[in-house]
Formats: C-alpha cells, sequence, structure tokens
C-alpha cells in the first residue's frame, strides 16, 4: 500500500512540474529580459498548455485521447451544467488575453486544492488522473468561451510536436 502512495505522490509531483511549467513558459516569453519579448495571447497560451500535457501524457504513459473520451462522456452524461464546475464565468478582461488564461491556471489550482481536500476527507483518490481531467476540462471550456477551434489548435500542436522530433533528432 505505501507503495502505491509514494507512486502515485511522485506521478503527482510530476504532473505538478508540469502544471508550473505551463505559467513558466509563459512568463519567459513574455519576460522583459527577453531581446524581444514576443507578443502572444490567450491562442499562443493554450499551446502551451495542451503541448505540455500532451508531452507529460506521452512521457507518463497515459493517452491524452482517453482525458479526451472521458471528457466528452461527461459533457453528455451531465449537460452543461455538468461542466460548469470547470466554467470560465469569472469576470474576464476583454483586452488581455494572457491575464484571463492567468485567471484559468488559477481556477485550475483552485479545483485542484479542493479536490485534495475532499478527498482526504473521504478517502478517495487524488491522483494525476483526476488533475490531468480537471486540467483538460477548463482549458477545454476556455477554448469554447474564446471560440477557438480545437481541432486546428491540436493540427498546430502536433505540427509544432514534429519540428521539435526533427530537431532532436538532427
Amino acid at each position: 500500500m505505501e507503495d502505491n502512495e509514494s507512486d502515485n505522490q511522485a506521478r503527482l509531483d510530476g504532473f505538478f512540474d508540469m502544471f508550473d511549467s505551463v505559467e513558466d513558459d509563459i512568463a519567459d516569453l513574455i519576460s522583459d529580459e527577453n531581446e524581444k519579448p514576443l507578443e502572444i495571447g490567450g491562442y499562443e497560451c493554450l499551446i502551451i498548455a495542451f503541448s505540455n500535457m500532451s508531452i507529460y501524457c506521452e512521457n507518463a504513459g497515459i493517452l491524452l485521447k482517453q482525458i479526451e473520451d472521458q471528457y466528452k462522456e461527461l459533457k453528455e452524461s451531465q449537460g452543461k451544467e455538468g461542466l460548469d464546475a470547470f466554467a470560465t464565468h469569472e469576470n474576464l478582461d476583454e483586452n488581455n488575453e494572457i491575464v484571463n488564461f492567468c485567471k484559468i491556471l488559477e481556477r485550475i489550482e483552485d479545483s485542484f486544492s479542493a479536490l485534495e481536500k475532499r478527498s482526504q476527507k473521504s478517502g478517495e483518490n487524488f491522483d494525476e488522473w483526476a488533475c490531468l481531467l480537471i486540467m483538460y476540462s477548463y482549458l477545454r471550456n476556455f477554448c469554447e468561451k474564446e471560440e477557438v477551434d480545437f481541432d486546428m489548435l491540436q493540427k498546430e500542436i502536433s505540427r509544432i510536436h514534429s519540428e521539435m522530433d526533427k530537431d532532436k533528432n538532427s
């Protein structure tokens, strides 16, 4: 039992490192320390988040498709009301997509904390799968709110990963 708990904790630690790297990657891109800080928006933030998540899943042996399927099942079984827990209805600043995205990341973190507290009281499992589903759900709902074509976003991420693989192999 103790091995399971330490394995779960190690996997959670890896997940939270990935989650933190999303914020770090965004901060690095817009940093004033860059010669030319990049102008990025919500779309680029989504690319970073989904890209990091898909790389994490690949390295952890998790099929992101399973997370996608569970999200779709939740959406179908509970309807719109069921996914309201992952809604992005706080006051978003129409003029600052990066601030909006950071608010979403904060909501995701708050949901992680709430789930962890509930798990401690109820004894239910707090694991990387639940955290991935929470993160994925918020990001997908943000895509819908911002009217981002999710399929195009995924194609762009695949293209970027292909380029990264080519660079790594050359």
